[in-house]
């Protein structure tokens, strides 16, 4: 078989070992029983060494199909030990270990092969490839570039290349590229295609209108051509082509999602929103029934955040499915968005159980009837969620919050360890538990509910830092908090509550000029917490500048509105007469 051949198929068969495989490299499978014991017929001289070589082959190309990379490498390294000189297995192996992200070992092969063919397109193309997973990209500019004076023909090579130029922004070498390609390709929609975007993309949008047209006249059932083409003609104000293009795309494939909301978007962008809103009702009604409409109308528009779009979009949709949960869901957010709180409510509180959003749901309008000022209302929608949901825990943690916020603490931890019974594992009621009994004063009762929260979760940062200041503010076990605060900043390095807690740490131990250290990169990454200030205040006290003591002192009383007379009485023993 030709080289080229071989190569196009495992190409191929290539691209599909990747998608299985993690990065870096997977260890050697060991050989099944049948495979040793031909091996060993091998190397003991009974079968021909260019027969064992494509034995060898043969079955590393069933594995490379079965998705056993990591085996069909041994096979392949047991041919070329059969066939030193064979290009093709060097380009094989050089292939499947380039799948498996081991850029080192397939440069080694194709190295081999280059030194022999210097010329040889498929083997520049490999060598290109392996530099382009390395991120040397001029190198593989080089190598494509060289292939491409080899074999004109391979229209390959032209895509390698003018993707790179493309990915640099390098507009003027891309044309260059793309354009060769649809002159010597000129059957070729992927040449034309491409060469428009380029153009386009520098403006000359007369060119790209001819060369999207041309892909288009070579494969009418393309959509991509028609959206760069509406691009351009939305660019131009021609609103007739504009329509013209969406309609053709969704004459062919009438339900196209992405097609159906831009073209309902653009006429009410041209005030002509009766024309939209068919398309937007039936979209709702098919999207009773098909997911990938709410996630693409998710994707787009709410988590780009383009709320005015989505509602007007959702809206529609909803005069076709007026009960469909998930739209009522996504037009409370976008709503929201825009900050527009009773209609969000409304939308919110019509996401009905089961729906995959009903928790959502409860959880975003609690939060706004809360930031309302509506605490009861809160707490009623969490109570009434739990009636549907009573095992789900984290109500329960909704629940708890809410009543600490309101400083009921005992109605918050019965709330929390009401959670517990049902989901005992989640290590956020725990913490939250812990931080209660920290305020009733219940300190060592805190401390073991923190210590259960590392239990569960051994690098949850909050519960790691909390328990390691709570030792210190105590002045008991501070190696122990040391660790447990430091454990901390490896996993948040710049949070500045760790970074104050570090510095209390040392504060503690008496070592003040490192206490310092910390407490001014608090300071400077969180420079409106009172407990930093007045901790910095502390350190330069005990350093014994006054001056900056009471600079420190005065800022943290700015920020500081309860519990603030011990604060005070540091800045009179200070300035008596403050």
């Amino acid at each position: 078989m030709h080289l080229k051949a071989i190569q196009k198929v495992f190409y191929l068969v290539a691209g599909m070992v990747a998608m299985g495989c993690q990065a870096g490299v997977p260890p050697v499978e060991p050989p099944s029983a049948e495979q040793r014991t031909q091996s060993e017929l091998i190397d003991a001289g009974a079968v021909d060494s260019s027969a064992a070589a494509y034995y060898y082959f043969s079955i590393a190309q069933l594995k490379i199909k079965e998705g056993a990379a990591a085996e069909a490498q041994w096979l392949l390294e047991k041919a070329i030990q059969n066939d030193p000189r064979s290009a093709t297995l060097k380009m094989e192996l050089a292939d499947l270990y380039l799948a498996q992200r081991n850029d080192k070992k397939a440069l080694e092969l194709i190295r081999q092969v280059l030194a022999d063919r210097p010329d040889d397109s498929e083997a520049l193309i490999l060598a290109g490839r392996i530099y382009q997973q390395r991120d040397q990209i001029s190198e593989a500019k080089g190598l494509f570039e060289k292939a491409l004076a080899s074999a004109p023909d391979d229209p390959d090579i032209y895509l390698y290349l003018g993707r790179i130029y493309w990915n640099e922004n390098d507009l003027a070498n891309a044309e260059r590229i793309f354009r060769r390609m649809a002159n010597h390709f000129p059957s070729s929609y992927a040449a034309h295609y491409f060469n428009g975007k380029v153009l386009a993309a520098q403006g000359k949008y007369e060119l790209a209108v001819e060369a999207f047209k041309r892909s288009l006249d070579l494969e009418p059932s393309l959509e991509e051509p028609r959206f760069e083409l509406i691009e351009i003609y939305k660019s131009q104000k021609k609103s007739a082509a504009v329509v013209k293009e969406y309609k053709a795309i969704l004459a062919a494939n009438p339900e196209n999602i992405k097609a159906t909301l831009e073209l309902a978007e653009y006429y009410r962008e041209l005030k002509r929103p009766e024309l939209g809103m068919p398309l937007l009702v039936d979209l709702g009604k098919r999207s009773e029934d098909d997911t990938a409409i709410l996630n693409y109308l998710f994707e787009s528009y709410l988590e780009t955040k383009q709320y005015e779009k989505a509602i007007w979009a959702i809206e529609g949709m909803l005069r076709g499915a007026p009960q469909n949960s998930e739209l009522h869901y996504f037009a409370g957010v976008a709503y929201d968005g825009v900050k527009q709180v009773s209609k969000a409510l409304s939308h919110l509180e019509k996401v009905a159980y089961p729906s995959r959003y009903f928790e959502n749901a409860v959880a975003h309008r609690a939060l706004l009837l809360r930031d309302m000022g509506k605490m009861d209302e809160a707490i009623a929608a969490i109570r009434q969620a739990i009636v549907y949901e009573p095992h789900n825990g984290d109500y329960f943690l909704y629940l708890g919050s809410f009543y600490e916020e309101l400083e009921r603490f005992d109605e918050a931890l019965a709330a929390l360890n009401q959670g517990l019974t049902v989901d005992d594992g989640n290590a956020r009621i725990h913490f939250r538990i812990g931080v209660i009994q920290d305020k009733m004063g219940r300190r060592t009762e805190a401390i073991e509910s923190m210590k259960r929260v590392l239990q569960i979760q051994p690098n949850d940062t909050d519960a790691l830092n909390y328990l390691g200041y709570t030792y210190a503010d105590m002045g008991i076990h501070l190696d122990e908090a040391l660790n447990l605060i430091q454990r901390a900043m490896t996993l948040k390095p710049n949070d500045g509550y760790i970074t104050d807690s570090l510095g209390w740490v040392f504060y503690k131990q008496g070592q003040y000029e490192d206490a310092l250290k910390w407490l001014l990169k608090a300071v400077q990454l969180v420079p409106d917490d009172p407990t930093i200030l007045e901790h910095l205040g502390d350190i330069y006290l005990q350093l014994g500048n006054k001056e900056k003591a009471l600079k420190y002192y005065r800022r943290s009383l700015e920020f500081k509105t309860k519990d603030n007379q011990p604060l005070k009485e540091k800045i009179r023993g200070i300035n008596p007469q403050r």
